[in-house]
């Protein structure tokens, strides 16, 4: 199989546990693209929170594509053409907040470079703007939202949150998608949004099957798309969940995985 779209999930699977994207497998996906690949990052951050990993890949260079939101909006790298998106109305992101509260979990949402909250000092707030490079702006949430919002993301201890998720999705289950990502935060976006279907219309629109697509990744929220593509890949840090349903497991994120299984199934790309 001659695979044509890879979609990478970042943290985890692209970034190492130093939080960075290795020369090794730097090196396989430039090649990769030389080789006429297109590489799609699929990530739950904002499409801000992606513009580093987009300029170390060249994706501006050879066309790539950047999914942010968990396929809430997929935009053309070079072209910067927005090629699909779906929002949050702000009836349903008021709604969502006000569920959080009722459990007790701290509500972000997003505003052009800048992520917004009341929970400015909560730790999983400060990791989400960590991870992201943005700043953080304390608001009144529901007074200050903004269209257009591409998701609400919830934050709240790991354990509490997996204990909760399943009762706190149910008033909106045939509204909204509603999922956990890492285990510290639960994704609010609206219906139908996951990065299988975005990958599937990114597919779509540049004419590939869905068997020459390739995916990476760790957690929770790539289980769709590990389960979409024709060749869906586990990093060997992955959540159980996830290796379970890939269809391999390659190294970890800390031994270049991705450049390992891209040798293996992409001619003229070496580890």
């Amino acid at each position: 199989m001659k695979y044509k779209l890879i979609a990478l999930d970042l943290d985890g699977t692209l970034k190492n546990s130093k939080n960075a994207i290795t020369q090794k497998t730097k090196d396989a996906l430039i090649q990769a693209q030389k080789l006429g690949v297109k590489i799609v990052l699929a990530s739950g951050r904002p499409t801000p929170g992606l513009r580093h990993e987009a300029q170390e890949l060249e994706l501006e260079k050879y066309g790539g594509f950047l999914l942010s939101f968990n396929g809430a909006s997929i935009i053309h790298a070079k072209t910067k053409e927005v090629i699909y998106e779906q929002t949050l109305t702000i009836d349903q992101a008021k709604r969502a907040y006000d569920r959080a509260k009722e459990y007790h979990l701290a509500c972000i949402t997003y505003e052009d470079d800048v992520l917004v909250t009341e929970d400015i000092d909560d730790v999983y707030v400060c990791a989400e703007a960590q991870i992201n490079d943005v700043d953080k702006k304390k608001v009144s949430f529901k007074e200050n939202l903004k269209d257009p919002i591409y998701k609400v993301l919830l934050t709240g201890d790991p354990e509490y949150v997996a204990s909760i998720e399943e009762e706190f999705k149910k008033p909106f289950q045939d509204e909204l998608s509603i999922y956990r990502s890492a285990p510290f935060f639960i994704e609010v976006m609206a219906q139908g949004i996951d990065k299988a279907a975005s990958i599937d219309r990114l597919a779509k629109y540049l004419g590939i099957k869905q068997e020459e697509v390739m995916a990476f990744g760790d957690g929770y929220n790539d289980l769709s798309m590990i389960e979409y593509a024709g060749l869906g890949v586990a990093m060997a840090n992955a959540v159980d969940g996830v290796k379970e349903r890939a269809n391999v497991v390659t190294l970890s994120n800390d031994e270049d995985g991705i450049a390992y299984m891209l040798s293996k199934y992409i001619e003229g790309v070496e580890f």
